[in-house]
């Protein structure tokens, strides 16, 4: 399963840089330590192996990135590795990847658990994307093809026809693709893949402190972006997408956390 706007386009290329970094672990414990393999040795994998190692990771941070595995949920080996049919030591690989992209936390003799970002890292997060796409959007409204245009205009279309559905699960894949399509219009393939990393720990934020009752990403919103780029407007469309993420932005309660239980196998089944 490929998922829309999750960082599995980078999973080959990225897994030689932090062979035995520990980046993505908690303070003074690095990925040998926790029992995880961090090593770019998966990429290199004989016989496909790097293929069913980034499967299982669009699967785990697409369950993560459309809050179908809620902050906080226990990711446990022995589950995963029957789950996906395969050894514990390819789920241990793949959680050292996920711990290096801030969607996992490992944990000394606690294993592993989808990240719960804090009121700090939140708002963080928040004010690094604002930054982020300041430049994305004003780079997509002098750089973006027709092409990329229609691509954007039938994407909006979408996102209007899941709300008309009541499908939350896609509105929330799609909000955070759309503006993975305006970053890859602007043409900034480093920024692209920074707001990949930014998106995906969003959800994570908005998961854990949206107030009750509130939607995604506003299609009305998206629409305007559209229009602002298409016109060549980059302060337009600049204006646009920081009002944008300071509503998503203030929809959250930062002072409050919860967090959801659920199965493993009820999100996944046996994909394996």
């Amino acid at each position: 399963m490929r998922v829309p706007g999750v960082l599995h386009g980078n999973w080959r290329q990225d897994c030689s840089q932090f062979s035995g970094s520990g980046r993505g672990m908690p303070e003074g414990l690095d990925g040998a330590a926790a029992g995880y393999s961090t090593a770019g040795h998966v990429a290199a994998a004989p016989g496909g192996g790097d293929a069913v190692a980034a499967s299982i990771y669009d699967q785990l941070s697409g369950a993560i990135f459309d809050r179908r595995l809620p902050p906080g949920t226990k990711l446990v080996e022995q589950n995963l590795a029957a789950i996906f049919g395969v050894s514990r030591a390819r789920i241990r690989t793949v959680l050292g990847r996920l711990a290096h992209d801030h969607l996992v936390t490992l944990e000394r003799n606690r294993g592993a658990r989808v990240s719960t970002p804090g009121v700090d890292e939140s708002r963080e997060v928040f004010d690094a994307r604002k930054l982020i796409e300041d430049g994305t959007v004003r780079a997509a409204a002098r750089n973006a093809t027709p092409a990329q245009l229609r691509q954007l205009q039938a994407h909006v279309g979408d996102e209007a026809e899941t709300r008309r559905r009541g499908d939350r699960q896609a509105g929330i894949r799609l909000s955070g693709r759309f503006h993975l399509l305006l970053a890859e219009a602007g043409g900034n393939q480093v920024l692209l893949d920074l707001l990949r990393g930014l998106v995906a720990r969003s959800s994570l934020v908005i998961a854990l402190y949206e107030r009750p009752g509130q939607g995604d990403c506003s299609n009305h919103d998206h629409q305007q972006l559209l229009d602002r780029v298409a016109a060549g407007d980059a302060d337009g469309a600049a204006g646009s997408m920081a009002a944008h993420l300071d509503e998503i932005r203030g929809q959250l309660d930062l002072s409050a956390q919860g967090s959801s239980r659920v199965s493993l196998e009820s999100v996944f089944g046996q994909a394996g």
